[in-house]
C-alpha cells in the first residue's frame, strides 16, 4: 500500500517541560519512558523511524557565550549548527542537528551524553530535541493505512449480567474505510466458573490467544485486516475485524474450522460501506 504525506509537520518536542528548570543535568533528565512512549505514538500513527530522520536537540543559558562553546565542541561528532536565539525571558537557546536513525534506546543513549555535554559547559541545560523529515522542506511521511491505538472500554450490566466492550476508535480518523468495508464477525464460547458468566483469568488467556490466532493468520496470508473491537458477555466472545478481501477471509477462516486444532466458533461477514457497525459499538464505550 502506498504512503501520502501528512498536510502539517509531526514534531515530537520534549523542552522545557523536562529540563528548562534544571540546574544540574541529571537531576531531572528526560526519562527512558518518555522517549519510548514519543516513539510509541510515532509507530502508532504510521510513521517509519527505521529511516534517516532530521533530529534537532537544543541547550539554554543565560548568556550565549558558553552556548557557542557548547556548538563548536557538537560540531566535531557532526552536529550541525543552526541557530542561537532569545526567547521573550531573555533566556537563550543553541538549536543544533544531524540527520540520523534512532530508536527509544539509542536516543536516550545521546541524551545522556548531551545532558553530560551541557554539565561540562555549565550552561543551564540540555533541554530536548525533536524530529523531522530529513528533508527541511518536507513534513514527515506516514502510512496513512496504520491505524492509531486508541482502545476505549466499558462495563456495562445487562440483565443482571456485565457486558465487556473494547473498541479502536482510532478508526474515526481512518482515511481509506471505503476500502475497508467486510465485518468479520467470530464468536465463541468460553467457560465460567462464577456467577458473573465471565470467563476466568485463564479463559481469558486463551480468549485473547485465539483473537491473535486468527488475526496473525489473516495477516500472514497476507488478507489485510483490522482488529475493530470485541464483547464478552454471558459466555459468549464477540470479536469483529474487518478486511478488504471477503472471499480471502472467507476462505482462510473456512480452512480454520475444517482444520479443528482451534477451539469452536462461528463466523459471518458483514457488508457494511456506512461502518454503521463501528459506529454503534463505539457509542457504547465510556
Amino acid at each position: 500500500m502506498s504512503k501520502k504525506i501528512i498536510l502539517l509537520l509531526i514534531t515530537v518536542l520534549l523542552t522545557s517541560c523536562e529540563g528548562k528548570s534544571q540546574t544540574k543535568q541529571n537531576s531531572n533528565m528526560i526519562t527512558f519512558e518518555k522517549v519510548q512512549e514519543m516513539y510509541t505514538n510515532m509507530h502508532s500513527n504510521g510513521v517509519d523511524t527505521d529511516i534517516k530522520m532530521l533530529y534537532g536537540y537544543f541547550f539554554t543559558n543565560v548568556e550565549p557565550k558558553q552556548l557557542e562553546k557548547v556548538s563548536e565542541h557538537l560540531k566535531k561528532d557532526g552536529f550541525e549548527y543552526v541557530d542561537i536565539y532569545s526567547d521573550d525571558t531573555g533566556e537563550y537557546w543553541l538549536h543544533m542537528e544531524r540527520i540520523e536513525i534512532h530508536d527509544a534506546n539509542s536516543l536516550f543513549e545521546l541524551n545522556k551524553i548531551l545532558y553530560a555535554v551541557a554539565d561540562e559547559f555549565n550552561v543551564t541545560s540540555y533541554d530536548g530535541f525533536d524530529v523531522g523529515n530529513a528533508d527541511k522542506n518536507q513534513p514527515i511521511e506516514r502510512d496513512t493505512y496504520v491505524v492509531p491505538e486508541e482502545y476505549g472500554t466499558n462495563d456495562l450490566i445487562i440483565d443482571g449480567v456485565p457486558k465487556l466492550i473494547v473498541a479502536n476508535k482510532g478508526f474515526e480518523r481512518f482515511p481509506h474505510k471505503e476500502e475497508f468495508f467486510y465485518f468479520i464477525e467470530i464468536k465463541t464460547k468460553y467457560a465460567i466458573d462464577n456467577a458473573s458468566k465471565l470467563p476466568s483469568e485463564d479463559e481469558l488467556e486463551v480468549l485473547n490467544n485465539f483473537e491473535m490466532f486468527i488475526e496473525s493468520n489473516l495477516t500472514q496470508n497476507k488478507i489485510f485486516n483490522y482488529y475493530i473491537g470485541r464483547s464478552t458477555y454471558n459466555e459468549e466472545r464477540v470479536f469483529n475485524l474487518v478486511t478488504n478481501e471477503k472471499e480471502g477471509a472467507i476462505g482462510l477462516l473456512e480452512f480454520i474450522k475444517e482444520n479443528g486444532k482451534q477451539r469452536e466458533f462461528k463466523y459471518k461477514i458483514i457488508e457494511d460501506k456506512e461502518w454503521k457497525l463501528y459506529s454503534e459499538l463505539i457509542s457504547t464505550l465510556e
